[in-house]
């Protein structure tokens, strides 16, 4: 329960420029996480709120958990992507998208991806 409100917090109006909604929903998933650190779906909504709020050390630390709990996690290795980029680590983003790739197998996605890759070299 405490998962799926977090994530409404931080995926509605922390989204959109709310960042008190955004902590709303950050505190409720540590609340979650203190208890069960283990529980990917909260570390995961973690890392996006940590993208959606700018903080994105901690973003990266919670997606790199789900991702290496989790490899075929398309969403979190996506998130990974874009948390790298917003870091200015375009080397880390360029090779969790090509991971990202593999994971979908369809050309007409990975053409998309190529071509962000492109703007990041």
């Amino acid at each position: 329960m405490k998962v799926g409100l977090g994530s409404c917090y931080i995926l509605g109006k922390g989204r959109v420029g709310g960042p008190e909604e955004t902590m709303k929903g950050i505190q409720q998933l540590l609340s979650v996480v203190r208890k069960d650190s283990n529980n990917m779906k909260a570390q995961m909504m973690l890392g996006v709120g940590g993208l959606v709020s700018g903080q994105y050390d901690k973003a990266l630390e919670r997606l790199q958990k789900v991702v290496k709990a989790q490899p075929d996690n398309l969403e979190a290795v996506s998130y990974l992507a874009e948390a790298y980029i917003a870091t200015g680590n375009n080397a880390e983003a360029i090779k969790w998208y090509t991971i990202s790739k593999r994971l979908v197998n369809d050309p007409h996605y990975s053409q998309e991806v190529d071509e962000r890759i492109k703007t990041l070299k």
